[in-house]
Parts: C-alpha cells; structure tokens; sequence
C-alpha cells in the first residue's frame, strides 16, 4: 500500500511539473495545438536512435557483468534493459528498473547477489562517468559563451561541472579506497561481525581496477550511447519544426538528463521539458513550445522500446520471477 501510495505522490508531482513546463506556452501559435504540423517522419530516426541507446546500454552492461564472471548472453542483457526501461516507466509495484534486472539476475546466478547488486549500481557509476566526460567536452573552453544569455542558464551550467567534477572525484575516491593495501590498512583493526559482509564491496569493486579492459569498454559504449541518446530529442526538436543544430541540443542534453534523473517525476516527465525550455531558449533561441514539444517526442521515442521491454516482461519467464520478489518484498514489510 505504502508504495503505491508513493507512486501516486509521484504521478501528482508528474501532472505538477508538466504543468510547469506548459506554463505560459501561447497556445494560439503552438506547435502542441496542431499536431497535423508535426514533421512526424523524423520519428523514424529518433525511434532507431533510442533503440540503438538501448543496445549500447546492454553492451555496457553485458561487460560490467562479464568482469565479475557473470556470464549471460548479450540479448539477454539488452532484454534485461528493455524490461528495466519498463519498470522505470510505471514502476510497477514498488519496483524501479534497477531493482527488476537486480532481481531477474539474482534469480538466474543465485550465488552472485552481492556480485550482481554492486554491477548494477556500478553500472550508474559508469554512466555518471561518461556524461560528465561529454558534458566537459562540449562545455571546456565554451563556458562563458554558452552562459551569458541568463542568470538561470549560467547558474545550471555550474551547478552540472559542480555536480559533474564531484562525480568523477567520488568515483576516484571509490577505485582508491577499494585497492587492497589501502582497503585493508584502513579496516585491519575491525572486529566489527557485521563489517565482514560490507567489506565485501570493496573486493567486488576492485575488480573494475583488475579487469579495467572490461571496465574501459563499457565506458566507451556508454560515452557513444550518450550522444546516440541525446540525438533522438534533436529528432524531436526537428519534427516539432525546429532547424536547430544537433550541437546546442548536445550541449544541453547532459544537464537535462543529469536535472531529469531527480525523483521528482516519472521517467523525469516535465522535468526534463522544464530544463530543455530554458536552456534551448537561451543556447538557440528556440521557442518554449518547441522546446517543449521536442523532450515529449524524444521521451515518446524512448517510449517504443520501453512498450517493447512490457512485452517481453508478460513471458512466463521473466513475469513470475519478478511477482516472486513483490511477495517476498511484501511479507518482508509486514
């Protein structure tokens, strides 16, 4: 019930943020008032390009697995991603995306819990990686250019490099702590029972130092995956009858994102318009409908291939696995 409720907190803050987002849009001569004037073809790249993010998405996690000895098949990853797009979508039952292929896997390598919990969340590490890398790439040296139109504009422009650096110093930090003379000088005095499981996770994430190659690639598919992703709003942005550049959308992307993984929506719904309508006005004077309209086709491109991950969740298979761990989630919060 509690999460449920939690939910429907969540899906009320949606309804709050996309009326944000829509607020003070002139109607009249919107693009969201007529429809029939979308360029809809260009939502035949930008659904291709949010399937090709959800490969590269796989690929990443298809290596980040393959380094702690994890062994799936490359499809299954990419399904295993299609069916967590799903569950960030509606959440169904309590349950994020992460915490689906979480369990989906657990219930294939029973043995690896801990092994297959610290992927998952190092798979995010990753992508935090990448985005800042892109985000730094197309900003360095273009900082004061691309924050001089306003005072919102430039105070997100610092707030991303802020979060960003801290981001990529706390993975650092992470890969030192974790190296085994360092790991074990600091803990050697512990005689704490309960330590002995947490001490797990240094081991397990030092294994990305050891088996770096793997660690590496799926860094690179995912610093390819991010331009690949950010794309489909720039597809949104052209069918929405826009002739903006793709590169002012790239540059604008990673803050979105990085505003739109908040929990404060779903699946970062009115967030990410509310973001895209003042950076895309300021960066290219794009107007607030278009801008507007191009992150709800873009989410609508992604959309597809979430439906895609529902259908593959209604296989016995996957279905009965994940309802097993509602009951057991259930009877534990009871």
């Amino acid at each position: 019930m509690k999460k449920w409720l939690l939910f429907a907190i969540k899906l009320v803050l949606t309804g709050g943020c996309l009326w944000w987002a829509l607020r003070g849009v002139d109607w009249e001569g919107s693009i969201l008032s007529r429809p029939s004037e979308i360029l809809w073809g260009w939502l035949v790249p930008g659904v291709i390009l949010a399937g090709l993010t959800v490969v590269l998405t796989g690929i990443r996690l298809w290596l980040l697995l393959a380094a702690q000895s994890i062994r799936i098949s490359l499809l299954r990853a990419i399904e295993l991603t299609l069916i967590g797009n799903l569950f960030n979508l509606v959440a169904v039952g309590g349950i994020g995306g992460d915490a689906a292929r979480i369990f989906l896997l657990i219930r294939d390598h029973p043995e690896r819990k801990l092994a297959v919990t610290l992927t998952v969340m190092f798979d995010h590490l990753v992508g935090l990686v990448a985005m800042a890398l892109v985000f730094f790439a197309l900003t360095a040296g273009r900082f004061d250019a691309l924050a001089s139109q306003s005072a919102e504009t430039k105070g997100i422009l610092r707030f991303a490099w802020a979060f960003f650096s801290g981001g990529v110093a706390l993975m650092a930090l992470m890969f030192v702590m974790a190296y085994p003379p360092i790991n074990n000088r600091v803990h050697a005095r512990s005689k704490n029972w309960k330590f002995s499981a947490i001490r797990k996770l240094p081991d397990g994430f030092d294994v990305y130092r050891q088996k770096w190659r793997h660690a590496l690639l799926a860094l690179v598919a995912a610093a390819i995956m991010l331009p690949v992703y950010y794309a489909t709003f720039w597809c949104g942005a052209r069918a929405a009858g826009s002739m903006v550049d793709a590169g002012p959308v790239l540059v604008a992307m990673p803050v979105v994102d990085m505003l739109s993984a908040l929990p404060l929506s779903i699946s970062g719904l009115g967030v990410r318009e509310i973001s895209l309508k003042i950076l895309m006005e300021d960066l290219t004077g794009m107007a607030p409908d278009v801008a507007v309209a191009a992150g709800l086709i873009g989410f609508f491109c992604s959309l597809v291939w979430a439906l895609l991950g529902g259908l593959l969740f209604l296989r016995p298979r996957d279905r009965a696995k994940v309802e097993e761990i509602e009951e057991l989630a259930v009877a534990e919060d009871g």
